[in-house]
């Protein structure tokens, strides 16, 4: 579902480049920390904001202006230090975030395109996954969770063609973590209506 637009969005963007960036160069020094942790498609900000108090330095990406100015205000409101927000799609941002490994790249309840004429809209493409997979450093882990049966199991059949991630945790009904996880907005929408949550964790291993 689109956001509905915000017009105070865009400048707010601007107006704090200490958490809003348009380029990793921009903020170098936290992409080359580690732990280093990027979400694609961060909402409004609630699972990155209770994972950075695990630690370790957060990307969140969210390509939506509207929505990365709601996340922006929690972030800056949060007075958290260890959470950039970075507004892009991750087809663009992909080759500003080459240069830099991550421990874990997390994907929460991304939007299932469940048109099949619009299958190359996921997120969760072979093509994305391996870019995905080529961000991550050795043994870094790729998370994958969503409401969608469909998406879920797209997911799995397309991470299968990539050899270097190695399927380490499938849970088709998942119970939450919460001392290794946290909910977005979406998660807890989804469970206070007793919705199945699917989970998958990948692993990144050296080609054999």
């Amino acid at each position: 579902m689109r956001a509905r637009h915000k017009a105070w969005a865009l400048p707010f963007l601007e107006e704090h480049p200490e958490i809003v960036i348009s380029s990793p160069k921009e903020h170098e020094a936290a992409f080359l920390s580690s732990p280093l942790y990027l979400e694609i498609g961060a909402g409004k900000g609630d699972f990155v904001l209770a994972m950075s108090e695990k630690g370790g330095q957060w990307i969140a990406l969210e390509r939506e202006t509207s929505i990365s100015g709601l996340l922006a205000k929690k972030v800056l409101a949060s007075e958290k230090k260890n959470i950039l927000v970075y507004p892009a799609d991750f087809d663009e941002a992909y080759e500003s975030l080459k240069p830099y490994a991550f421990d874990g790249i997390y994907l929460n309840f991304s939007d299932p395109w469940p048109k099949k004429k619009h299958w190359k809209r996921r997120l969760t493409t072979e093509a994305r996954l391996r870019e995905m997979a080529s961000l991550l450093k050795e043994n870094g882990s790729l998370y994958f969770k969503s409401d969608n049966q469909a998406l879920y199991e797209f997911t799995k059949e397309e991470a299968s063609k990539i050899i270097e991630l190695h399927l380490v945790d499938d849970q088709p009904l998942y119970t939450f973590d919460e001392v290794h996880d946290a909910m977005s907005e979406y998660e807890r929408n989804f469970r206070s209506q007793n919705l199945p949550i699917h989970r998958l964790v990948y692993q990144k291993t050296q080609k054999e």
